[in-house]
């Protein structure tokens, strides 16, 4: 039998052909695609804050956080406990976890006084870390001071009993004792802020400084940047003097009030972490007798007012006599004919390298208070030479004055003061305090960047110390100029201080 449209059916086989095999090939296709691995994902968190209802107890409002790459941060705007908070967060699909503990939105607590780094991670993703900032009011430390039965610190001699309770803000460790509490302070105790003194029973370390049982705390009122102290026990630290202070701004909370920003500093003593002249050794202090305590013993030379310190002696005793009369003789030889004498001359009883650096870091801030009128310290340890230093009472200084002439960055100061003036007579001591000059001169950099990184550090601080003191914009005294803002403020410091260190430059180079 001859079969139906043979002709037509061999016609039709290669097209038939050609359409199976077309067909099959994006059969194909299609299949491959199927059965590729779905693109990963990079998991991150969408947002993440802390609502106040599922935080009542700690928290009046809720709050978001800022999320800048894999750091999220932010701000408490007020003190509150924040060992215990439940966040809520959104993510794009992932699991979030913390040392491996699965967190669910605002149910799972964590302790943030630290930074808290969450994971997260999923079946189809790229698992990426996240590190949780948030800062306590104004992330600086806290320390709050209770006294007994609340009672008002308003004495300068009598001591208060009181408790502390340190929050160190996760940087350093908490503290909670038993302290004594009084005011401090000569012209700064008559102002609104007032500065304090504490002791412990027995010897504490705070933010990670040497143990000791006495702490001061500074107000800084005068100054609207809070950095002036800070910066002038920066230069002392640089310098070749044998201990300056240290410090650490923290806020203060005085029975539950808010007081502002204060400045922790160890107090000037003798000890082994501070002045180290033993037990046997003196600090003293050139005061003008109407800034004088009860109770304090000094004796006087021919040209000024010498405050005993340490150790506590009785006026006439043998430490009082041996001291009085080391200090008479120093005078007294300083102001002789052979005073240049590198044996028998000053350089016999003071250590002149100490009176160099002290020199130019008082010079440098223009310290209206460094002509031997007031907190000039000195110390002598036995065997040894009268040394300058500690340094002290910076608040006024680096232009923030208006008399004297000490607000312009330009002219020399310091060493009007009697014995300066006498030291700079001699052309050894003269040579080596241009010498010495350009160490400090080398600085400046380090000095403008110090002050960059400190005022940063109060970005918050000061708007909450301004809330309460009202400082910015308004004079307080003793202030040449009024910048405003705070920023404003830092700038003229900068400025000064740049412009200062570039005279200095020039008139000792001159001489």
């Amino acid at each position: 039998m001859t079969p139906l449209f043979p002709k037509a059916i061999i016609f039709l086989c290669p097209a038939f052909i050609l359409a199976v095999s077309s067909c099959k090939k994006e059969y194909i296709t299609e299949q491959i695609i199927t059965q590729a691995p779905p693109e990963t994902t990079k998991y991150r968190f969408e947002r993440f804050g802390f609502k106040a209802s599922d935080n009542i107890e700690f928290l009046n409002d809720s709050i978001d956080l800022d999320i800048t790459g894999n750091t999220i941060t932010g701000r408490i705007p007020y003190y509150t406990s924040i060992t215990s908070l439940a966040p809520f967060f959104e993510t794009n699909g992932a699991t979030a976890a913390v040392n491996s503990a699965v967190q669910q939105s605002g149910v799972s607590k964590q302790d943030f006084s630290r930074e808290v780094i969450y994971k997260l991670s999923g079946d189809n993703g790229i698992a990426q870390e996240y590190t949780v900032k948030l800062f306590n009011f104004t992330g600086l430390p806290v320390i709050r001071i209770n006294t007994e039965n609340n009672q008002p610190v308003t004495s300068k001699e009598n001591y208060v009993n009181a408790k502390i309770v340190v929050d160190g803000a996760g940087l350093y460790d908490n503290i909670n004792s038993d302290i004594t509490i009084k005011g401090r302070g000569n012209t700064t105790w008559s102002l609104p802020k007032k500065p304090y003194k504490f002791k412990f029973a027995g010897k504490e370390s705070l933010f990670g400084l040497p143990k000791d049982k006495e702490w001061l705390l500074l107000a800084n009122y005068t100054d609207k940047t809070q950095l002036r102290n800070k910066l002038a026990f920066q230069l002392g630290q640089l310098s070749d003097l044998d201990w300056t202070p240290h410090s650490i701004f923290v806020e203060l909370f005085l029975n539950e009030e808010y007081v502002g920003t204060y400045q922790v500093c160890e107090s000037i003593k003798t000890a082994d972490q501070r002045v180290n002249v033993t037990d046997d050794g003196y600090v003293l202090e050139v005061d003008q007798e109407s800034r004088l305590d009860p109770g304090d013993v000094f004796f006087k030379t021919a040209r000024m007012l010498v405050n005993i310190k340490e150790p506590d002696l009785e006026k006439d005793d043998a430490k009082y006599n041996f001291i009085k009369e080391y200090l008479t003789e120093a005078e007294n030889t300083l102001f002789g004919n052979d005073f240049t004498d590198p044996e028998n001359g000053y350089a016999k009883y003071l250590d002149v390298n100490s009176f160099v650096d002290w020199y130019l870091i008082n010079e440098i801030a223009r310290n209206n208070d460094a002509v031997f009128y007031s907190s000039c310290y000195m110390n002598l340890a036995p065997g040894g030479k009268l040394k300058m230093g500690p340094l002290w009472d910076f608040d006024i200084a680096f232009g923030n004055i208006n008399y004297n002439g000490n607000s312009t960055p330009e002219g020399l100061w310091v060493n009007r003061s009697q014995w300066m003036k006498r030291l700079f007579l001699d052309p050894a001591f003269k040579e080596k305090v241009t010498e010495r000059f350009g160490y400090f001169k080398s600085k400046k950099n380090e000095i403008l960047d110090f002050i960059n990184r400190q005022s940063s550090t109060l970005k918050w601080s000061v708007i909450e110390n301004n809330n309460k003191w009202g400082t910015l914009y308004n004079y307080t005294w003793p202030n040449y100029e009024i910048w405003g803002s705070y920023d404003n403020e830092v700038i003229y410091l900068k400025n000064w201080i740049s412009q200062r260190i570039d005279w200095l430059d020039k008139a000792f180079n001159e001489q």
